[in-house]
């Protein structure tokens, strides 16, 4: 299923996209509420004006920072599992693209998986879960395609690992502890032996 939004897909525009950049950078580095339009504004070189020409509010500028990572995630994360048949070496496969989106990309995309719903602003929330509830939707079905024993509970599986494999943000660092790859590979490994048949 391919999300349809005229922001998923902007029309070319160095300034919108010089915009969505500074704003995601900003929004990463200080918070939602730290960073205002004046700053973004200050920090792409642009008058404020300019940005609610292309967005009309903050709460649309964090919209379209928000669902172009999720929408690049997804991508990614499908484009890893494409020719893949084998039920957990397709698993695997999502799994490190999950791990591999959140540490190589922008803190965005880091955004869309690490702040918790409470914490959405109120006029995106419902947005921010449908987008979510997308992407996760992947992960239902290659769960749901594991053989794995009756009693596991697959709902909470997949909880646990989306959870397990996003919780590097705060810890990883670059030469320290194997690749976002092997990590990922490392997780699967372990569940594996202990809820495979």
């Amino acid at each position: 299923m391919r999300m349809k939004d005229s922001q998923a897909q902007p029309q070319p525009d160095s300034g919108r996209e010089r915009l969505l950049r500074v704003a995601e950078k900003l929004f990463g580095e200080r918070g939602i509420q730290a960073a205002s339009i004046r700053d973004i504004a200050a920090a792409a070189g642009i008058r404020s004006a300019t940005v609610y020409h292309y967005f009309g509010s903050k709460d649309e500028l964090l919209w379209c920072v928000w669902e172009r990572s999720g929408l690049q995630q997804r991508a990614r994360v499908e484009a890893a599992i494409e020719d893949i048949e084998a039920p957990w070496e397709r698993f695997l496969a999502a799994c490190q693209a999950h791990v591999e989106g959140l540490l190589d990309w922008g803190p965005a995309n880091q955004l869309v998986f690490i702040v918790p719903p409470w914490q959405y602003p109120a006029a995106l929330k419902d947005r921010i879960v449908q987008l979510r509830d997308r992407y996760e939707s992947i992960f239902v079905q290659l769960v749901d395609d594991l053989p794995l024993r009756e009693n596991v509970d697959r709902h909470h599986l997949r909880l646990a690992v989306l959870g397990a494999l996003s919780w590097p943000i705060y810890w990883y660092s670059k030469g320290r502890g194997g690749t976002p790859s092997s990590f990922a590979n490392e997780v699967v490994d372990m569940l594996r032996v202990g809820v495979g048949e």
